[in-house]
């Protein structure tokens, strides 16, 4: 049952994010809202983690782990985010963008297995096809007329995945919050220097900016992120990526409660596609995990 909540609650903030944008409306650029939403959450946890520490316990953090963090930063927030962003803002068809991002899950999947020596099992790999398989069916009709701009959509994948595969590599000891901290003020430099080079920081003092903006530090940021890095830690890189497959249909729900956009038979048929999906890869990499272990050294479960 925890496992279970700790997955609904990851897939459900993770696709908040999206409706977040869409309460900003076209009257705040991304790169100053990504700019102040890294920059406030930046704050709100650096100043949780000086206060909340307790008096005596001391974290020993060396310049590797350091410069680990500021890397997964880079890659995790602030490539993959500026990528879908930058997508968006050159008019690439959000159907197209959700269906790239899609095929991360299976990416992580096929890598798992020359870079840590797993066994990709039958059942994995059908149960990836269906969850992909169900993403094109809840998008429905895409525009596939973009070609440049998929670069943009691609730079997320790869970046999304890579830190996947690095946090996994590298094993970090940080604590959970800590290493969200370091990655968030991380992105919150990165996007801060590009606002200010290329666009302008300062928003509008409008209801519809102060809501977006809101929403993208609580829920997507916060709620996000630090799911995203326990179902890493607790379920594994390819468990939790398996579940990404889920946030395309989630957001088309999220749409429909915060925007009354209603969705159509073939969103409806394709969320049960992806929830089939999903169970089967789950339930085969539960089944086994149970097996035989794997060689002396192969992480099967830890990080990204």
């Amino acid at each position: 049952m925890k496992r279970f909540l700790l997955g609904a609650c990851f897939v459900v903030t993770w696709s908040s994010g999206f409706v977040g944008t869409g309460l900003a409306g076209d009257e705040v650029g991304w790169r100053p809202l990504l700019a102040w939403r890294y920059v406030l959450t930046a704050v709100m946890l650096v100043t949780f983690c000086v206060t909340a520490r307790p008096r005596g316990v001391r974290v020993n953090l060396t310049a590797r782990e350091l410069g680990r963090q500021v890397i997964l930063g880079l890659m995790a927030h602030v490539v993959f985010l500026g990528g879908v962003f930058a997508a968006a803002e050159t008019g690439l068809d959000a159907g197209l963008s959700a269906l790239v991002c899609a095929l991360q899950p299976l990416l992580v999947t096929l890598a798992s297995r020359p870079l840590f020596g797993d066994r990709v099992h039958a059942s994995q790999v059908a149960g990836l096809l269906l969850g992909l398989a169900g993403v094109g069916c809840s998008l429905g009709g895409v525009d596939m007329g973009a070609t440049a701009e998929v670069g943009f959509v691609f730079a997320s994948l790869i970046a999304l995945s890579a830190s996947a595969m690095l946090e996994r590599r590298w094993s970090p000891q940080t604590p959970l919050l800590l290493s969200v901290t370091m990655q968030t003020v991380t992105a919150a430099v990165a996007f801060t220097a590009l606002a200010a080079t290329t666009d302008t920081l300062s928003l509008p003092a409008t209801g519809s900016s102060v809501r977006a903006l809101l929403w993208l530090v609580v829920l997507s940021g916060l709620g996000g992120y630090c799911s995203y890095l326990a179902c890493l830690r607790t379920l594994g890189a390819s468990a939790t990526s398996t579940l990404l497959y889920l946030t395309p249909p989630v957001t088309t729900l999220w749409a429909w409660v915060m925007f009354a956009q209603r969705p159509g038979d073939s969103q409806w048929i394709g969320l049960g596609v992806v929830m089939l999906g999903v169970a089967v890869t789950l339930r085969g990499s539960n089944r086994h995990a149970r097996g035989p272990r794997s060689p002396a050294g192969v992480r099967r479960t830890s990080g990204r």
